[in-house]
């Protein structure tokens, strides 16, 4: 038993990313509104005076790393500088831990848990769009080309190593990158990548436990006119049975340049635009409140609470009336803020689903694989 338990910690540590490259770093619905890990250090005329400093800064630290999670960029700029007071009663509480203090220094990181009702009503009330439902984790395969040949396993391969520095992060896209483990060079070669092979990166997804694959694509060239340093990305989303490339972006470098300077760049216009599209697709726009009936189809009493106990983690679902519970099949509405792409969103990292019917949807059980394409 010991010898397993330290088999599947060995396993766990070595699937790192941010944005995560460890699933250990993946946000959970219950913890979009925690900002943890918020380092302070401050000094003042006594240690007292410090703590009271650090305190009030980590607090609006987090605050800012709260908006950066949830909104869109031009309205974290316009709230990020809102009154001590007025931030106070947006936060429930604080955690200190790794305390150090001197005469007149203090040192510590913060754990803030803010008040999810009252910062909804913050962004509903100054006009703000904001998601707050996690993405199903994300597998990143990054393939370098260099002269027509195509990098993934490879060493050197400086696109993968790219993804892999990324810093840790929590935030509401889950992303993985394989870590070129054996298993990985068995599963998939950089051509079959390339090529979509639904059956490789099925596999793939399986063992990473992700909903959806990217394959990144970069290569370097030069510019016609003044020999400036080119990076092109091509990136393929892979999800279900569909695919599609969905970015394609150029980095101009300058004089001097090389590869490994455009790399990171890359890296953070790709994340970037992949936590973008998330937000957009799963933000809250409205206070308005859609009733969405649902049948549940149930074995019993225990799976019925199981269920339950999911759909109370979601964030969008504000409110849940039970109308009849069978032995076999519970009834109820849910009440969701958005609509029914949001909802589905939100159910698909617990491997649920939404099948409609003429008088509303059935919740179904899916697996977390990615459907074989049909030929």
């Amino acid at each position: 038993m010991t010898k397993k338990l330290s088999l599947i910690f060995i396993a766990i540590l070595s699937i790192s990313c941010f944005i995560t490259i460890n699933t250990s770093h993946a946000i959970t619905s219950k913890k979009v509104f925690v900002i943890e890990n918020v380092a302070v250090d401050e000094t003042s005329s006594t240690a007292l005076k410090a703590r009271e400093k650090a305190l009030e800064i980590g607090q609006k630290s987090a605050w800012k790393k709260l908006l950066e999670r949830m909104t869109f960029p031009e309205a974290a700029k316009n709230v990020a500088g809102i009154s001590y007071s007025e931030l106070r009663s947006l936060i429930r509480g604080y955690e200190v831990i790794r305390e150090r203090t001197s005469t007149v220094r203090y040192l510590a990181e913060l754990n803030v848990t803010f008040n999810t009702n009252a910062v909804r009503q913050f962004f509903l009330n100054n006009n703000i769009d904001y998601a707050e439902t996690p993405s199903a984790p994300v597998l990143v395969i990054p393939i370098l080309m260099r002269q027509g040949v195509a990098s993934l396993w490879e060493s050197p391969n400086p696109w993968r190593d790219a993804w892999q520095n990324l810093p840790k992060q929590r935030g509401l896209v889950d992303i993985l990158v394989p870590t070129g483990d054996l298993a990985d060079i068995r599963d998939i070669a950089a051509i079959q990548a390339l090529r979509g092979d639904q059956k490789k990166l099925r596999k793939m997804a399986e063992r990473y436990h992700a909903k959806t694959v990217i394959v990144a694509k970069a290569f370097k060239r030069f510019g016609i006119k003044d020999n400036l340093p080119i990076l092109e990305i091509i990136i393929t989303k892979i999800e279900s049975d569909q695919v599609e490339e969905t970015i394609i972006d150029t980095i101009k470098g300058e004089i001097g340049d090389d590869l490994l300077d455009l790399l990171g760049v890359g890296v953070t216009r790709v994340v970037n635009s992949l936590v973008g599209s998330w937000k957009e697709e799963n933000a809250v726009t409205t206070g308005l409140l859609l009733r969405v009936p649902i049948v549940v189809p149930i074995n019993g009493l225990n799976n019925w609470l199981e269920i339950k106990s999911q759909l109370d983690e979601i964030g969008i679902l504000k409110r849940t009336n039970l109308r009849r519970l069978s032995k076999r099949e519970a009834f109820l509405d849910l009440w969701v803020s958005g609509n029914i792409t949001l909802l589905e969103n939100a159910l698909s990292p617990k491997n649920l689903s939404l099948l409609k019917h003429s008088k509303g949807f059935t919740l179904s059980h899916n697996k977390n694989t990615i459907p074989e394409k049909n030929n």
